[in-house]
């Protein structure tokens, strides 16, 4: 195996339920999937009043109590994935901090090339703030990030999803179109739709619509099935409307860079559509910044 997707888990059906599109996409892209839990010192009582009033030895105890727990509970989730034929190790890892951890063993680790979490809630009074472990990492790594709303806690309702439908935004610049690097394997390897989507003001229609009808037919020469939409309003609202009608399963957008028809933020554009969309969402880093 050559690419990894890393899933940080917690313990908790919160996390967990990212498991279904990461899945999924390992078995589009033949990825592995890397188990990671990161054990911090919140879990294992470790205050820092704690720490000078309970002895090293009974702190030490704890520790390996929890990484023992920690390793069985990722064993048993790894085993239930290796039963569906996919390739999985997993790795449990003391650090002060689960959002830096996430971000290095990522960057560290060459075969990674792609992080899923879950964006909401927390398993537990000993776990993590998920969504907001999320948050930092959204913010801190140069990894594609795959976010996944939590399901309120509930165990997922299937074990895999299907990506039929990618949307990707466009906004007429080559920043934005790093997305559809990431995107294009993808849907090769499953023959999913491309639906690309451009949101504009009045006066950029016929600029917009020229634009997206070029990236559509180059596309469509390397066998793609494409869509293509121009709306008109507000960015993130309008993406994640179009991907909502048109039964999209996915969205795969650029997270930063000056976008080009309105010059917007997309990396603005991109955080909102996280916070509000329903749908599992790929953030891709760009690779430069226009000058």
């Amino acid at each position: 195996m050559t690419r990894r997707i890393l899933v940080p888990l917690d313990g908790s059906v919160t996390a967990e339920a990212v498991l279904p599109y990461a899945t999924s996409l390992a078995r589009a892209t033949d990825a592995s999937l890397l188990l990671l839990r990161i054990i911090t010192p919140g879990e294992i009582g470790q205050s820092l009043f704690w720490k000078t009033t309970i002895p090293a030895e009974l702190r030490r105890e704890w520790t390996e109590e929890a990484l023992t727990r920690a390793n069985v509970y990722l064993a048993s989730v790894a085993e239930r994935l290796r039963a569906r034929d996919l390739h999985v190790v997993f790795d449990v890892q003391p650090a002060d901090d689960a959002a830096t951890a996430i971000v290095a063993r990522a960057e560290h680790e060459s075969e990674v090339r792609l992080i899923a979490m879950t964006t909401h809630g927390y398993g537990g009074a000993l776990r993590w703030a998920f969504g907001s472990v999320a948050a930092k990492v959204l913010h801190a790594t140069p990894t594609p990030l795959l976010i996944v709303r939590s399901n309120g806690g509930e165990h997922p309702s299937v074990t895999e999803v299907p990506y039929r439908t990618i949307c990707v935004p466009l906004d007429g610049s080559p920043l934005a179109e790093q997305a559809l690097a990431t995107a294009q394997p993808i849907a090769a390897r499953i023959g999913a739709t491309l639906l690309l989507v451009c949101v504009v003001t009045g006066d950029d229609i016929a600029e917009a619509r020229k634009y997206l009808e070029g990236v559509a037919q180059r596309l469509r020469a390397d066998r793609f099935n494409v869509q293509s939409h121009v709306v008109e309003g507000i960015p993130a609202d309008q993406i994640i409307y179009v991907a909502q009608t048109e039964h999209a399963d996915l969205i795969v957008m650029a997270t930063h860079g000056r976008t080009g028809l309105r010059h917007l933020w997309l990396g603005s554009v991109a955080t909102r559509v996280v916070h509000s969309a329903e749908l599992p969402v790929l953030l891709v880093r760009v690779h430069q910044e226009e000058g």
